[in-house]
């Protein structure tokens, strides 16, 4: 079994990335396989809404100049996938 984690914050080992290895460490204690894939500074490109993958079925993106179809490749594979964001702005209320 493999979970692979997408960490979003644009902060590479930041809080989110914390979190996320926290929780790869109670999937490993169950023998499960985790990968994390950092994104910052990551080349990103937009859906442009052109309908190649409707055409194609083939899981792949038409833009060839990014790591989308690397990460869409990734999530094909694994079992679980763990979506990891920051929360910039917070408020504890008393």
């Amino acid at each position: 079994m493999k979970v692979i984690a997408f960490n979003g914050s644009a902060r590479k080992q930041g809080n989110t990335a914390i979190l996320i290895n926290h929780v790869f460490s109670e999937l490993e204690k169950e023998g499960i396989e985790t990968e994390l894939v950092e994104l910052a500074g990551k080349k990103i490109q937009g859906c442009t809404a052109c309908y190649k993958c409707f055409e194609t079925k083939d899981r792949k993106c038409a833009v060839k100049n990014d790591i989308v179809n690397d990460c869409i490749e990734k999530m094909v594979e694994a079992d679980g996938i763990i979506l990891g964001s920051p929360t910039y702005f917070a408020e504890l209320q008393k």
